[in-house]
Parts: C-alpha cells; sequence; structure tokens
C-alpha cells in the first residue's frame, strides 16, 4: 500500500529549526503502487508525483519532539502537471497535531485553483500552530488529505514538507 518513510529523506537544521521532510521521508499512501504514484530516488531533491488515486492521505511525523513554548509552521511545496485532473470536485486539507492525543489544526486547499508548473508553498500563509508549555508529548503528526469525494484525481507533485519555527 504505501512504503514506510525513510528517516534518511528528512533533514534538520538546528540553526533556523527547520525541519525539511523529502517525499521519501514521508507516508504516501498507495506510493508504492505504480499505477498511482512515481517516486523520486532516494537521495535526490525530486518530487513525488501523483499519477492517480482516490484516496490522497500523505502523513509525516517528526522524529524528535518539538520545543515547549515555540510557535512553528507548516507548509508543503507543490507544483501541478499538465495533465492534472479531479480537483475541481472537492478541496484538500492540511493538518497539524502536536501529540497523539493533541487538537489538529486544519487549512483547506483549493488546488482546482493552482496553476501548472511554478513550485509554491501551500497553504498560503502556512499553517501556524503552537506547542504548549505544559505538553507531555510534543511530537508532531501532520499531514496532507483528500479521501473525502471518492474522486479520481492526478497531477500533484509534492515536493516537501517543511517544519520551521517562527519568530515572535
Amino acid at each position: 500500500m504505501s512504503e514506510a518513510a525513510d528517516p534518511g529523506e528528512v533533514e534538520y537544521d538546528e540553526d533556523t529549526g527547520r525541519w525539511r521532510f523529502k517525499p521519501r521521508g514521508l507516508n504516501i499512501t498507495w506510493s508504492s503502487t505504480e499505477g498511482y504514484w512515481t517516486m523520486p530516488e532516494k537521495g535526490t531533491d525530486d518530487p513525488a508525483e501523483l499519477l492517480k488515486v482516490c484516496w490522497l492521505e500523505i502523513n509525516g511525523s517528526t522524529p524528535k519532539p518539538l520545543s515547549k513554548g515555540e510557535r512553528y509552521a507548516l507548509s508543503f511545496k507543490i507544483s501541478m502537471t499538465e495533465d492534472r485532473f479531479g480537483w475541481q470536485e472537492a478541496p484538500a486539507f492540511m493538518m497539524a497535531k502536536v501529540g497523539k492525543k493533541g487538537v489538529a489544526k486544519w487549512a483547506r486547499i483549493n488546488l482546482a485553483d493552482v496553476q501548472v508548473g511554478p513550485e509554491m508553498k501551500v497553504p498560503f500563509g502556512k499553517l501556524r500552530f503552537e506547542v504548549s508549555k505544559n505538553a507531555q508529548d510534543t511530537t508532531l503528526y501532520f499531514g496532507f488529505y483528500e479521501l473525502w469525494s471518492g474522486g479520481w484525481k492526478g497531477g500533484l507533485r509534492i515536493h516537501e514538507a517543511v517544519v520551521e519555527e517562527m519568530p515572535d
């Protein structure tokens, strides 16, 4: 169904507090099925390309806990191919929650409005969240989804997911 996320495809910059998840560092449902996704070679910066699925589910989590009391933002760098399809039927959603039992923050992304070609970050303005000073579990769990419409969709490229500290 999907390959396990490769921890070697996740980078952390201690100076900036920024996590970078290459496509192979994410859990992409159906990524191991050739007719649904084209996955990049290990160690490259190439994107994962969605050929066709009716169930878009991409998940990730930070390998190390986030800092208590800090503010962060989540974004995905994406692009669309010339032959994209199926995005008119329903929006996609991004989710971020701190801790397995944390409260999820959601952002709605209308991929039908994304132009073909250039890479862009979604959601516009990033999905912002804060890690409570009292949090027991400070691992970030996040995802990118469209699994409610049941319609086939394709033409989405996932270049990376980024989790970064936000200055005060």
